[in-house]
């Protein structure tokens, strides 16, 4: 059991979009015109994805308004797809001052390794992505200097990953919980921490920037807490996305 009812029992959950919820249609994997919604149930695969609607209370929803960089319905999963490097656009920023605390979360599969891949984003100077070969995830928070995280073994493919990244002041820590042949139950990525207390902001679900370092793979929550969890709350937070898939 894990305790909580939901990711909403922890305190400063202020965007939660939810696997197989929320989430509508108006176009069809040929571009027809449609109105599909998980609400409906109505979903068909490869439906293109134009909103997916936080669950958190705040209505930072995420959209996508152009065709092309929509994610697509997996009817398999119930889940989003960012196999050709998709991304959403969140309705209102997520703005972090200097070495204030907070939690990203992101819930997903990766469809290969051969390129960096980014969770939450902004720019070239705000990101939380996974490098290329998949033993470094990287971040840059309010600049130039990138933050690296680096592992010997490399995440697997097609398997599902928790990734959840905390920010203490300016201490910022990744940790990582799934996978198949190397399960992580909590791991600590890199076992180290990293300083970096400059503000932070937060504007792409899937991408660094606008068509920039696209997600591939499946995406089942994202989350943002404004404030740092502890390692009971990230204990209590993956049990349950563990038994609520």
């Amino acid at each position: 059991s894990s305790g909580i009812s939901s990711p909403l029992d922890i305190a400063g959950c202020e965007l939660w979009l939810r696997h197989n919820t929320g989430i509508e249609a108006d176009l069809d994997s040929s571009g027809n015109g449609i109105d599909h919604s998980t609400t409906a149930g109505d979903m068909a695969d490869g439906d293109k994805i134009d909103t997916w609607t936080d669950q958190s209370g705040e209505d930072n929803h995420a959209t996508q308004a152009t065709e092309a960089d929509r994610p697509l319905w997996v009817d398999a999963s119930n889940s989003l797809s960012y196999a050709s490097g998709k991304y959403m656009d969140l309705r209102a920023s997520i703005s972090e001052g200097s070495e204030s605390d907070f939690t990203f979360v992101f819930r997903g599969t990766l469809s290969g390794t051969n390129t960096a891949m980014s969770m939450f984003g902004n720019s070239s100077t705000d990101f939380w992505r996974i490098n290329s070969g998949a033993k470094v995830i990287r971040t840059k928070v309010g600049g130039s200097a990138a933050s690296d995280f680096t592992e010997s073994t490399a995440l697997e493919t097609d398997v599902l990953y928790t990734f959840i990244l905390t920010r203490v002041g300016a201490n910022l820590e990744v940790h990582v919980d799934g996978g198949s042949s190397n399960v992580l139950s909590d791991h600590r990525w890199g076992d180290v921490s990293r300083e970096d207390g400059d503000a932070f902001t937060v504007t792409n679900l899937g991408a660094s920037s606008d068509d920039s370092n696209g997600w591939r793979g499946i995406v089942k929550h994202a989350i943002y807490y404004s404030g740092a969890l502890t390692t009971a709350q990230r204990n209590q937070l993956q049990a349950w996305l563990n038994d609520n898939d």
